[in-house]
């Protein structure tokens, strides 16, 4: 029995990390993710306004955190660039509707791995809204079955 119990504790010890994972996004327009801990370094990828992530490690001066999106792209990112907000990518191409439900009006289609904030949620669907490079092309806002988005809710 005392071997059972001290393996359950060891295993709760080592599945700790794994419950215990951090998100942010992206709060700027477009941030460089980079291949190291640095503004020198080489920059790896882009993530875009509102992109979700998993925050990794931080470096030793608290000033970089290493990121993980979705599609398990990881990079280096300044942490003044990231929030607690809560935020949505699309994992498919999917139709963003005018209520939470496939009988409501399609208002914008968007591309797999375009990036939301989270505005509520309602069942099995989430309300989000984009923010557009540009302006003129308006707001995507709408409703979004939560299968078809991987991100988080304000923490």
């Amino acid at each position: 029995m005392k071997k059972m119990t001290a393996i359950a504790l060891l295993l709760c010890f080592v599945c700790a990390p794994v419950f215990a994972q951090k998100y942010a996004s992206v709060n700027t327009a477009k941030a460089n993710v980079r291949t190291c801990a640095g503004s020198k370094c080489a920059v790896k990828w882009y993530a875009w306004k509102y992109t979700p992530v998993i925050m990794e490690k931080t470096s030793d001066d608290k000033q970089w955190v290493l990121i993980k999106d979705f599609e398990g792209f990881n990079g280096w990112i300044s942490a003044s660039l990231l929030s607690p907000n809560g935020a949505m990518s699309a994992k498919v191409d999917l139709n963003v509707r005018k209520g939470p439900g496939v009988s409501n009006e399609i208002v914008c289609t968007v591309e797999k791995g375009y990036t939301f904030k989270y505005l509520s949620k309602k069942g099995s669907w989430i309300e989000v809204e984009d923010s557009p490079e540009n302006a003129k092309e308006g707001k995507c806002r709408g409703w979004v079955y939560n299968q078809n988005l991987w991100g988080f809710f304000k923490q």
